[in-house]
């Protein structure tokens, strides 16, 4: 295999996976192909199908690996029937707690999760409404104290695409523990697929390239949850706990990112107000159409005028 250039900068991933992104979003996996191995040649990446933007050397380099050979998964799966049992406890009169992912690789369907823990830090409301899982993934410090991603409960609806993409660091491993797993539902890791089945685990690097198809008729439930990955030397490990972000900082991030200066929720939902170069542009958008507010609804746009009750149709 082909060893990816320690003097390649996340900057210069990050750009490459940008661009590779485009192009999977635009279903055009000619290019893709291309620029990966382009990307490889340049020592970018060490495979063309894992593209993570912090990778390290000694991180993990195989899409799948064997259940049997992480001590947690005999864990979770001997916890499996008291996390289910309260998973339909709690979403008897609905599913409480769920909300869509906060990631844009939904192509179609429906995609939710509860976020138990993110980067190390315990979510209180939703361990609160789900004890026994999060006392369950408590006990595995691979995924909570030495955890660099998240552990959540994860929802798919029939008739969902996830679209091709790759997780930001190969520092970590994927745990699905099946807890609703009817036919249809697949996931591609790099050039393997893998289908769930209640009550079992299976581990993965979704630094690969890896997508999801629900083909089927009733939804799928796993628990998620990200693990150190066990090579990782002890400088990588020390390296990949420093880059959890803390919450201020993720606010931060997100704030700059979308060029905001404040959000906040009142009683309508989530307010945000724009920087004042953004602020100047929306309102030279809407004075432009005579529009007072827009919506956006998938690709379809909607429009409200001064004294009009609702929305229009785009003019």
């Amino acid at each position: 295999m082909t060893t990816a250039d320690p003097q390649i900068t996340m900057e210069l991933r990050r750009r490459y996976a940008a661009l590779i992104d485009a192009m999977l979003r635009e279903d055009r996996p000619d290019l893709v192909r291309a620029t990966a191995e382009l990307a490889v040649g340049q020592g970018v990446w060490a495979d063309p199908l894992q593209r993570p933007v912090d990778y390290l050397p000694d991180g993990s380099d195989q899409p799948v690996y064997d259940p049997d050979d992480f001590w947690f998964v005999a864990h979770l799966e001997a916890s499996y029937p008291a996390i289910s049992a309260e998973v339909e406890s709690v979403m008897a009169n609905g599913r409480t707690g769920f909300a869509p992912v906060d990631e844009p690789l939904l192509g179609s369907g429906g995609w939710e999760q509860v976020v138990l823990y993110e980067a190390g830090r315990r979510q209180e409301q939703a361990c609160a409404l789900f004890p026994a899982t999060a006392a369950a993934v408590a006990q595995i410090p691979e995924a909570t104290t030495f955890g660099p991603g998240v552990a959540t409960l994860s929802w798919l609806e029939p008739g969902s695409h996830v679209l091709p993409h790759c997780g930001r660091t190969n520092a970590q491993l994927r745990v699905h523990l099946g807890l609703r797993t009817p036919p249809g539902p697949v996931i591609r890791v790099g050039n393997e697929r893998l289908t769930w089945q209640e009550g079992r685990c299976i581990v993965f690097d979704d630094s690969f390239e890896h997508e999801v198809w629900h083909t089927g008729t009733e939804p799928r439930l796993v628990l998620l949850l990200d693990v150190m990955y066990p090579g990782l030397s002890p400088a990588g490990r020390v390296r990949t706990l420093a880059r959890r972000a803390t919450a201020a900082e993720q606010i931060a991030a997100f704030l700059a990112e979308h060029d905001l200066d404040r959000v906040e929720t009142d009683e309508r939902g989530v307010v945000m107000r724009p920087a004042p170069g953004t602020e100047a542009l929306v309102r030279r958008y809407l004075s432009e159409t005579g529009a007072s507010a827009v919506e956006r609804r998938g690709r379809a746009l909607s429009f409200a005028y001064p004294g009009s009750a609702a929305p229009g149709q785009e003019p």
